[in-house]
């Protein structure tokens, strides 16, 4: 129960003021206890102090700065990337959402990898990722002068090293494939998967006119990279075989449900899921989706080609970081 206010009468509940030397600065304190400056201005403080009662992001803070960012900028990413980031702009904004964009230090974002990354060190790269995308927009917006995150050091990650033999692959294929009429599918889409070397989701929107006489063409959703694929034996036994699976309606996608409409990503990943979980049931070692575009680019590697050209990267920089999945190097003797 708040008490009665015996001084400033003029002032709403839970709104106090400070006299300094040279101006009067308007504050609030939180159930937490938590102190926040609402301003100098009575009626701009009395708006702020309304905006956080109501859960609104204040006026000039980083929670505004954040919705703005997710409002114009996530919105034009690919599909996938702004849906992971929605759920990190929200955790961002509960932890700096109130203060104002000026305010943040180098120290503040370093602590933040620091707790954040106790249980979730990968995802707070992300996340500060992220947050330091917003800080360069919020400089050409003129919010701000300088990105306190540059500079920054990310939480030590380990790479993925999980490499997806040729056996495995085969014996995994055959093993959907007697499953059931879902298994075969999903047996195909791996082949596809690792003969293009393509992401999830650029397969799954993988347009039947985009099958040309050169070969594939896709227009990366990610980095919009255009890249095709030429032709090969296998890959043409491979696109054939998806071609072959009972469809009762005729789609314009090579990857479809019986109803001729591109898979959801989501729904994708639970029927890859479900088939994994009996593939490692049955006593394998299980393996993600993406590792089949990890052993592709590998393989490009190994044959000494330029792996850029398959997977869309505009430099080795990635490849070399991720995607090299070889236990060693191999190399001739100078002489």
């Amino acid at each position: 129960m708040i008490a009665r206010r015996r001084t400033n009468l003029h002032l709403p509940p839970r709104m106090y003021m400070y006299k300094g030397k040279r101006k009067i600065t308007y504050y609030t304190i939180t159930a937490s206890n938590e102190y926040i400056t609402l301003g100098h201005d009575l009626a701009e403080s009395k708006r702020k102090l309304i905006e956080l009662e109501e859960g609104r992001p204040v006026a000039g803070s980083i929670g505004e700065l954040i919705d703005r960012y997710m409002k114009e900028i996530s919105p034009k990413k690919a599909p996938r990337t702004h849906k992971d980031e929605i759920p990190s702009a929200e955790r961002l904004r509960n932890v700096f959402g109130k203060m104002k964009p000026g305010d943040l230090r180098p120290v503040h974002v370093a602590k933040y990898l620091d707790l954040r990354g106790q249980t979730a060190p990968v995802r707070a790269n992300r996340e500060k990722s992220l947050l330091s995308h917003m800080f360069s927009i919020a400089m050409r917006w003129g919010i701000v002068d300088t990105n306190p995150c540059k500079g920054v050091a990310r939480n030590t990650e380990k790479p993925r090293d999980r490499f997806v033999t040729d056996e495995e692959l085969i014996n995994f294929c055959r093993f959907a494939e007697q499953t059931n009429e879902t298994g075969r599918m999903l047996s195909c889409v791996a082949r596809l998967a690792y003969l293009t070397g393509q992401r999830r989701g650029d397969l799954l929107r993988l347009r039947l006119d985009l099958l040309t006489e050169e070969g594939i063409m896709i227009t990366q959703s990610k980095n919009r990279a255009k890249v095709l694929i030429e032709w090969t034996p296998a890959l043409k036994d491979c696109v054939s075989s998806l071609k072959d699976l009972d469809r009762p309606v005729s789609g314009l996608f090579l990857i479809c449900n019986r109803l001729g409409q591109p898979y959801t990503d989501s729904g994708f990943k639970a029927m890859w899921g479900r088939v994994m979980a009996a593939w490692i049931k049955s006593g394998n070692a299980g393996f993600t989706f993406h590792d089949l575009r990890a052993k592709a680019i590998t393989r490009m590697v190994e044959d000494g080609r330029k792996a850029a050209d398959l997977s869309g990267h505009a430099s080795d920089d990635m490849i070399r970081k991720v995607y090299d999945r070889r236990t060693f190097k191999r190399s001739k003797a100078v002489e």
